[in-house]
Formats: C-alpha cells, sequence, structure tokens
C-alpha cells in the first residue's frame, strides 16, 4: 500500500506532499511535528491530494483548528491544496469544511489546477520561521538583591 509523502526543498523553501493514502489526524500531526524540526514550518507547502482521501472526524478538526490557535505565535507557510482536475465531491467537501474550520488563521487555498496552485504558493513566499530560542528565557535570579528587598 502507497502511503502519503514529503519532499523538503530547502532551495526552493517548499515541502511538497503526494502519494496515495489518507489524510487524517496522524498524519498531519507527524507532519507538523516535522516541519518545525526540520525548520520548515514557515515554507509553502503543496498538498496534493488528487490521489488521497481526507478522514477528519468532527473532533479531529477541532483537534486542527486547535493546534493552529495555539501555534499561532510560530508563523506557519502558506498551504495550497491540490484536489486534482475532476475531484470527488466528497474529497471537495471535506477539503471546504477543513478550509472553513481553519479560517484565516492560515493562508490556505484550494485548487484544481496544480500549475495555479504553485503560482499562488510563489506569489505568497514562504514565512519567515521565528528563532528556535525565541521562548527560552534566561534563568530567573531568585536572590533577594533581585527581588528588591
Amino acid at each position: 500500500m502507497c502511503v502519503l509523502a514529503w519532499n523538503v526543498s530547502t532551495a526552493e523553501s517548499l515541502v511538497v506532499i503526494r502519494g496515495i493514502g489518507v489524510f487524517d489526524l496522524s498524519f498531519a500531526t507527524s507532519f507538523r511535528q516535522t516541519m518545525r524540526a526540520e525548520g520548515a514550518a514557515g515554507f509553502c507547502k503543496l498538498f496534493d491530494l488528487s490521489r488521497a482521501d481526507i478522514k477528519l472526524s468532527d473532533q479531529d478538526l477541532q483537534t486542527m483548528v486547535a493546534s493552529t490557535r495555539l501555534g499561532g505565535i510560530i508563523k506557519s507557510g502558506p498551504i495550497a491544496i491540490y484536489l486534482g482536475k475532476t475531484p470527488p465531491p466528497l474529497l471537495v467537501d471535506m477539503a471546504i469544511l477543513m478550509k472553513e474550520r481553519i479560517g484565516h488563521r492560515r493562508r490556505l487555498r484550494l485548487f484544481t489546477d496544480e500549475t495555479l496552485a504553485r503560482q499562488w504558493l510563489a506569489e505568497e513566499g514562504p514565512t519567515v520561521n521565528l528563532p528556535h530560542g525565541i521562548f527560552h528565557f534566561p534563568p530567573r535570579d531568585t536572590t533577594s538583591a533581585s527581588l528588591g528587598r
């Protein structure tokens, strides 16, 4: 059985996801963790789901939206979802539902033409990632002198 896989192009700041498989919460979580670990969260992303299924329950969608909100301070790159030239109605419905739930928190568009998807990504461009140490604060000095006593 084939699966969805991704290829990261650092030179182009582009991640292409394609294959035959299922786009579900497990895949999305694994993908997000890998992109952050590889420093590619701000890259443009082309999801070619033309030969895939989107299987997300209402709870899965809520989880994805919540993680998008929590990660809001970390800028993520734009996402183009290519559904194929004549996508099945159920795939279109699931993609639209996912886009509506995520809302304007992400630059995300749906396409039936891969060339247009790539053009849109090129226009949007990658997001510059924040430094990895941005949330690390120096150790707090707890001596009485630093507490103003």
